[in-house]
């Protein structure tokens, strides 16, 4: 999965998401239902500074393990 950041006219950050070759507004559906699939995350940061790629980064690696905890859990 790949997930694309840029800033909009106001500064704040926005994020779309890669399905094959097509961009859509990010959906957190969508985001885990591909995770599932396959628990990867490529990020294209657009004009993110340092401070928020570290900061979005630290929350995608939580997502990542919170989906590969519960992949390996046996359903109750």
């Amino acid at each position: 999965m790949k997930l694309h950041f840029c800033k909009n006219e106001t500064g704040n950050i926005q994020v779309q998401i890669e399905t094959g070759t097509v961009l859509s507004e990010f959906n957190y559906i969508e985001m885990l239902k591909q995770l599932t699939q396959d628990n990867q995350i490529e990020c294209d940061w657009g004009a993110l500074d340092e401070g928020e790629r570290t900061k979005l980064k630290e929350l995608l690696d939580k997502i990542k393990e919170a989906v590969n905890t519960g992949m390996n859990r046996p359903l109750e």
